[in-house]
């Protein structure tokens, strides 16, 4: 009965070891006050659809979501639009992959034979990774960046909520604090 309980509590261990976390990467440089930014502008270039093999991920319907809600979340931490002198600039990469996972499939003639027949069936997937990043303009310098794994291919109704939490989490990581009055 003891050996029972060591083997579940160790199964149990190694379920929750091995369970699948998506989380945020993030980094900044800590040498930075980002209390002493005031005014931001989204790149524009982030805006144009780069992935065109993967239309169904990446189009201008989410770009304009992304920098949008970009948008909003600097405002949130009191940095205000400024196209003619602004001191950061605010972006996003999508990247998007083709990725292949190979599964061994082997049938069995009967229970004390070799296997039958051996097969490899290939599974293609796609892979997102959403990138925000804030650069001084002066310094010509990334001075933070997150990232998360994501999924863009759903129905406007369920992405418009979904890049709005997406966005969130990472800004969750950002080193200035939301504005509370907002």
């Amino acid at each position: 009965m003891k050996s029972l309980k060591i083997i579940v509590a160790l199964l149990a261990f190694l379920t929750f070891n091995c369970a699948s976390t998506v989380g945020v990467l993030s980094e900044f440089d800590a040498a930075v006050d980002f209390e002493n930014y005031s005014s931001f502008v989204i790149c524009i270039d982030d805006l144009y659809v780069e992935n065109t093999k993967f239309p169904e991920y990446d189009n201008n319907q989410v770009r304009d979501m992304i920098g949008s809600e970009i948008e909003s979340q600097m405002e949130a931490r009191d940095h205000q639009t400024n196209v003619l002198e602004p001191e950061l600039q605010a972006g996003f990469t999508l990247l998007v992959e083709e990725k292949e996972a190979e599964f061994h499939n082997c049938d069995v003639q009967s229970e004390y034979e070799y296997w039958k027949e051996c097969s490899i069936d290939t599974y293609v997937y796609t892979e997102e990774t959403l990138v925000l990043y804030v650069s001084d303009i002066e310094l010509n310098q990334v001075i933070w960046q997150a990232s998360i794994q994501c999924d863009m291919n759903r129905s406007k109704t369920k992405l418009e909520p979904y890049v709005a939490s997406l966005i969130e989490k990472l800004f969750n990581e950002y080193p200035k604090v939301p504005n509370s009055s907002l």
